[in-house]
């Protein structure tokens, strides 16, 4: 075999743990746990933050797509504004076509 797997061999060999080991893993496991966030200092969490960045993106939808609606509608009265010009112009002309038509009969 290789030097490198003998390194490896030896590194993953199985080994005793320390005498102190179990004293410090019950140590660890009775040691109080911190206190759970009350009251203002649940916002400071990640749970807060993403809900006030899901209500933020919500309300800038809505806001967008009332802009999108008013431009929408802005710019249906315009073409209609557009469309009453021409069928002005439309029947002024077809007036006069019709004064001509009816003289020259």
């Amino acid at each position: 075999m290789t030097e490198f797997e003998d390194q490896l061999r030896r590194a993953l060999e199985r080994k005793e743990p320390s005498a102190d080991f179990t004293a410090r893993v019950m140590a660890r496991a009775t040691r109080a746990k911190r206190p759970v966030w009350l009251g203002w200092q649940a916002w400071f969490g990640w749970r807060a933050w993403t809900a006030a960045a899901v209500a933020a993106s919500l309300c800038l939808g809505l806001i967008l797509e009332t802009e999108h609606r008013r431009r929408e509608e802005q710019q249906g009265e315009a073409a209609k504004a557009q469309l009453m010009q021409a069928m002005h112009i439309t029947s002024v002309k077809l007036r006069q076509i019709h004064k001509k038509v009816q003289g020259a009969l």
